[in-house]
């Protein structure tokens, strides 16, 4: 109640904050039209500023409109409606979420804040809920290997969230109540940026609290969606040092504290099932860029992430499934960049030390490990001719638990033979080390087991070649532009990570083993069109379809196509502005049916299912009235709206609270005040 009660109190002093001062002013309006230019400045896919239609790199961007029209509560939902990635619950008690990139697991990809890879293991497994959307300026989305700029991990692909960095002076504070299925959930948010008149010293602060009440679906007395409450708070600020430097500052500290089960009012041991996490986390960089001359430039970042979690993962009143995890994270990071002509030859060098101390006595696991890596990468962005540019580089890493250095390559290359077409075609190397994943740090309950994951002693990493290859055609239609593009992707995994069964009947958890199981292959296409209308009217249609399968068969099932996996998956968006009448936003998300294991408690036996598909809806409808100088934003919504919900859900305690797929929600009401100063 006091961390509640804390938040609210400095959400409310940012939405009062002294704009008017007058010590500061806002900036320029004449410079407004070249901001408007920089919205389609994307840094995630070269390391360095390139437009948007530029990149070699595919690259995908989701601004702060975007995640306003969609109602986005946190990170999990503002990249939702993006093809290709999917946003999933694989928890019934604490809704353990991950976010998969053209099919792969949450952790083949790397999720950066503003660049650094600052998701530690234990952040990472609840981590995508934890980053509040309204820290959120706007969001990068590379898919393919990354590991050649990013290092380890970045298999599938990065997500790079950029925070606000304010152009002016204002304050917004945001309000919002939602009824999921009848249970209440409420959101509070504000922030408040201060741009000196000559915009050398920028600075944003922003809060967000948000509560959301335990959702029991089929009526058994256990949660479907746990009850949840979040506390954020961040600044950034960026000084400018002299004519050539900058000084940026970020800090972030989030509290959660969230429950699923029965008997939420009990102690945790008092209930038949209860999965409680208590996360505390608090994450700071401190970044300078300096400008030496018309040829050179560079970047130094220190970054930390301290994240210290209380658990209890138990059922039967058990009285010792309590645990505790502490997980600090360092990084260090250096970019250089030299302008030669038609190159900009980029290299620097990063140096990340994760820690992790992790006690569940009840499951008999005591985790006190040091991972250490330092990577060198290179890499030069040469534009050959005025329509073709190619990008070679490579990234040589050396990790704590690998023997060798490993070495991860990549080339890309634009050609854009007339100004509305483009083909692009990519090749990355990258690997996993093999070290506790997210996924491994959370316990779930199995007709009255925890089901646990250990790696094999004899662990290697596993590595992985993607190939893509697309084009993207926007041609002039009528008074806006329509788009055509498809993307092909191929990658393979060599000594894939799998897990086996092999459980101790001595303990009274289930035990899965993480060993290397030959190779496995992931392919497909992603296919989009559209049409927009300056930023009037935008609609675009996706749709992905791969597959996804081991070389050899599994053990349990004897099938070899990755679980939890769709063949084919879409979103749509509409968006229609109207400054004069009303904003609307139409949305929809398809998920194809997908192979799920359904564990024995509730059933009898294993089984491997074949779920359902699942097309969900989502309306919202916002007005903007102007008070004063100020503006008020009414918005209005529901999100699936035909309530596609699991109708195949196990119940009572003795269920398979990992068997759970499609919607994350059921049908939810929302409706939002805006105050904008």
């Amino acid at each position: 109640m006091a961390r509640s009660i804390w938040t609210v109190c400095i959400i409310t002093i940012i939405s009062l904050f002294p704009i008017s001062s007058p010590c500061f002013g806002q900036n320029d309006p004449n410079q407004l039209d070249e901001v408007t230019e920089l919205d389609d400045v994307v840094v995630t896919g070269t390391r360095t500023e390139k437009k948007l239609s530029d990149v070699p790199v595919r690259t995908e961007l989701i601004k702060r409109t975007e995640i306003e029209d969609t109602a986005s509560r946190t990170l999990a939902d503002a990249v939702e409606f993006t093809n290709g990635v999917r946003v999933e619950n694989n928890c019934q008690n604490c809704n353990f979420s991950q976010l998969r990139l053209l099919g792969l697991e949450g952790p083949y990809s790397q999720i950066l804040i503003d660049g650094q890879a600052l998701m530690s293991s234990v952040a990472a497994v609840y981590g995508i809920e934890h980053i509040p959307a309204r820290s959120i300026e706007r969001i990068e989305i590379v898919k393919g290997g990354g590991s050649a700029l990013y290092g380890p991990g970045a298999v599938a692909g990065v997500v790079n969230v950029i925070p606000r960095d304010p152009l002016e002076s204002g304050a917004e504070f945001d309000a919002r109540y939602e009824s999921i299925d009848g249970e209440p959930a409420t959101s509070l948010s504000g922030v408040a940026d201060v741009v000196s008149e000559s915009g050398d010293t920028r600075l944003s602060i922003m809060g967000q609290t948000d509560t959301q009440d335990g959702y029991d679906r089929n009526d058994d007395g256990f949660t479907e969606l746990g009850e949840r409450d979040l506390q954020s708070m961040g600044l950034r600020m960026r000084q400018a040092v002299g004519e050539t430097s900058d000084l940026t500052l970020d800090y972030s500290h989030t509290y959660e504290d969230r429950r699923g089960g029965d008997l939420l009012d009990l102690p945790e041991f008092m209930a038949n099932i209860a999965e409680s996490i208590q996360s505390t986390r608090d994450a700071g960089s401190l970044s300078w860029s300096s400008a030496v001359s018309d040829t050179f430039d560079y970047r130094l970042t220190g970054s930390f992430a301290l994240t210290d979690r209380d658990s209890y993962y138990g059922a039967g009143m058990d009285p010792n499934a309590y645990g505790n995890s502490k997980n600090p994270l360092y990084v260090l990071d250096s970019q250089f960049n030299h302008y030669w002509g038609a190159h900009t030859f980029t290299w620097g060098a990063q140096y990340s030390q994760e820690e992790l101390e992790d006690e569940q006595p009840s499951y008999n696991r005591f985790t006190d490990e040091e991972y250490k890596n330092v990577g060198f990468y290179v890499q030069d962005d040469w534009a050959l001719t005025d329509t073709l540019s190619l990008i070679p580089g490579a990234r040589v890493d050396k990790h704590s638990e690998i023997d060798d250095a490993i070495i991860s390559p990549r080339l890309a290359v634009k050609w854009s033979p007339k100004e509305a077409f483009s083909l692009r075609a990519s090749y990355a190397a990258g690997f996993r080390a093999p070290q506790v994943f997210d996924e491994d740090l959370h316990i779930t309950q199995v007709g009255g087991e925890g089901q646990v994951i250990r790696n094999d002693p004899d662990l290697e990493e596993e590595s992985s070649n993607s190939y893509t290859i697309g084009a993207e055609w926007t041609p002039r239609v009528g008074p806006g532009y329509a788009l055509a593009e498809v993307t092909g992707f191929y990658t393979t995994l060599d000594d894939a990570f799998f897990l086996d069964e092999q459980d101790d009947l001595s303990t009274p958890d289930q035990e899965f083993v993480r060993i290397n199981r030959g190779g496995a292959r992931i392919y497909g296409a992603e296919f989009n069109t559209g049409y927009k209308l300056n930023d009037r009217f935008e609609t675009v249609v996706g749709y992905v379809h791969q597959n996804s399968e081991y070389d050899d068969r599994d053990d349990d099932f004897g099938r070899k196509e990755f679980f939890r996996t769709p063949d084919d998956y879409g979103v749509l968006k509409i968006t229609w502005k109207d400054p004069k009448l009303v904003d609307i936003f139409v949305g929809a998300k398809y998920t194809g049916g997908m192979l799920v294991p359904h564990y024995d408690g509730f059933i009898t036996g294993d089984r491997l299912e074949t779920s359902e598909s699942f097309l969900t809806w989502d309306v919202s409808v916002s007005k903007k009235f102007d008070v004063g100088k100020n503006e008020l934003t009414v918005l209005v919504g529901i999100k699936n709206l035909t309530d596609e919900y699991q109708d195949d859900l196990d119940e009572g305690p003795n269920r398979d609270a990992g068997y759970v797929y499609g919607p994350r929600y059921p049908r939810t009401y929302f409706a939002s005040l805006k105050y904008t100063f």
